[in-house]
C-alpha cells in the first residue's frame, strides 16, 4: 500500500517536471494516475485529457482514463468504454485494457460482450483463473451450466483450493441433476472454508436437491450455527421439513424465519401454503395477509387468500381478494386464470351479499328483542 505522504511527494516531483517539459505526454499520464490513486478524479481526468491531447497514441492515458471514469460511477461506463476501445485499437492484446473493458461491459449490463472480451482475455493470460471464474458465472446465470462446469474445472485446474469456483461448480453440478459430483464439489468448499457460512448453504442445497434430507439439515445446523440470526436459514430448514413430509415442523421453521425478518416473504409465502395443507385455515389468513402487504404483485397469493377466506366462509373477504387476484392475472394478461377467479369473485359476491342481509336481519331481530323484554320489564 502506497503511503499518502509518498504519493503527494511523487506528485511534487512530476509537477516539477512538466514545469519544465509542459510537452511530456507520458508525464501527464504519471500524474493523472497519481491524482487518481489520490482520488482526486477532476484533476486527474484533466491530466489524463491533456496526455491524450498531446499523444493521440499513447494506450496508457486511454486506459488510465477509463479507470476514472468507472470510479466515478456505473453512469460513466459507456465513457470509459469508449476509452478502453481507444487503447485497444491502438493494442489489441493490451491484457489491463481488455480486463477493465471487461468491467465496463459487466457494469453496462451487456453479457455477451463481456463473455466476448473475456475469452480474448484467456488466450492470452492462460494462467489467471479470475477470467475464467467470471466466464463460468456468465454462463451460470444464462443456463449455461454444461459450459459453466468446464469454466469452473479450468479455474480449479489453476488453483485447487478455489472455494468459490467449488461452489459455483456444485450448483451448475446441481442444475445438471449430477447430485453425487454436485455434493462432493461443496464439501470440498465446506472443508477448506468451514468458517465460510455460504459453503454450508451450497452444501444443504445440494443435498436437498438430492434428496438427501438429514444431510441437508445437518449442513443447515453448522450455517446456523456461524450466524443464528439469519432468517434465510430457518427458512430452507423448513423447506428440508416440508420436503420430508413433517409438516408441522416446517410450519416452526417458517414462522421462525418471520420471527426473525419481520419483512421475510418467502417465510410468510410457506407458512401460508402449509397451514392451507394442514387446514389451519385462520393462521393461513395471517400468512397470506402479511406476505400480500410485501408483495402486492402476486396473483396467486390472493386467490390464496381468497380460497382460506372462503373456506372459513368469510365470503366478503374472499371478494375483495379474488377482485384483487382478478385484476393482477387481467395486468399480467393471464386470461384464463383471470376469467377462473371472476367466476369465483361472483360466486364469493352472492354469498357475501347473503351474509351481510342474515346480519342484518339478526341484527334487527335481536333489537325488536331486546325492545320487547325492556317493556315487558317495565310493566313488572
Amino acid at each position: 500500500m502506497i503511503l499518502m505522504s509518498s504519493l503527494e511527494e511523487k506528485l511534487r516531483e512530476v509537477i516539477k517536471h512538466l514545469e519544465s517539459n509542459p510537452g511530456d505526454a507520458s508525464a501527464w499520464n504519471t500524474q493523472g494516475v497519481i491524482l487518481a490513486q489520490l482520488e482526486k478524479f477532476g484533476d486527474a481526468l484533466r491530466s489524463l485529457n491533456q496526455a491524450i491531447k498531446l499523444d493521440s497514441t499513447l494506450a496508457a492515458a486511454y486506459t488510465n482514463r477509463g479507470r476514472v471514469l468507472l470510479a466515478l460511477g456505473k453512469d460513466k461506463a459507456p465513457e470509459a468504454l469508449k476509452s478502453f476501445n481507444r487503447a485497444l485499437q491502438l493494442n489489441p492484446t493490451d491484457l489491463d485494457a481488455l480486463k477493465d473493458s471487461a468491467v465496463a461491459l459487466r457494469a453496462l449490463g451487456k453479457g455477451v460482450e463481456e463473455l466476448a472480451c473475456l475469452k480474448t482475455i484467456v488466450t492470452i493470460s492462460k494462467d489467471d483463473w479470475r477470467p475464467w471464474l467470471r466466464i463460468g458465472d456468465i454462463q451460470l446465470e444464462s443456463g449455461r451450466f454444461k459450459g459453466a462446469v468446464k469454466s469452473f474445472k479450468r479455474v480449479l485446474e489453476i488453483d485447487e483450493k478455489n472455494v468459490p469456483a467449488l461452489l459455483h461448480q456444485s450448483i451448475a453440478l446441481s442444475m445438471l441433476d449430477q447430485w453425487k459430483d454436485a455434493v462432493k464439489s461443496a464439501e470440498a468448499a465446506c472443508k477448506l472454508a468451514p468458517d465460510n457460512i455460504e459453503t454450508w448453504r451450497v452444501l444443504a442445497d445440494a443435498n436437498l436437491r438430492a434428496e438427501k434430507y438429514k444431510s441437508a439439515m445437518k449442513a443447515l445446523k453448522k450455517a446456523a450455527s456461524l450466524d443464528p440470526t439469519d432468517a434465510d436459514i430457518e427458512n430452507t430448514m423448513g423447506m428440508v421439513e416440508y420436503r420430508s413430509g413433517r409438516l408441522r415442523d416446517a410450519a416452526k421453521h417458517f414462522n421462525r424465519a418471520t420471527i426473525r425478518n419481520k419483512k421475510h416473504a418467502r417465510g410468510f409465502r410457506n407458512l401460508g401454503f402449509i397451514y392451507m395443507e394442514l387446514e389451519e385455515w385462520s393462521k393461513a389468513i395471517d400468512a397470506w395477509e402479511r406476505f400480500t402487504s410485501l408483495v402486492r404483485n402476486d396473483p396467486d397469493s390472493f386467490d390464496a387468500l381468497a380460497t382460506a377466506y372462503a373456506r372459513l366462509d368469510d365470503f366478503c373477504g374472499a371478494t375483495e381478494a379474488w377482485e384483487k387476484s382478478r385484476k393482477l392475472y387481467k395486468k399480467k394478461g393471464d386470461t384464463k386464470e383471470s376469467s377462473r377467479v371472476t367466476n369465483l369473485g361472483r360466486a364469493a359476491r352472492v354469498n357475501c351479499s347473503r351474509q351481510k342481509k342474515a346480519a342484518k336481519a339478526q341484527k334487527e331481530h335481536d333489537k325488536a328483542t331486546r325492545s320487547f323484554d325492556d317493556r315487558r320489564r317495565k310493566r313488572r
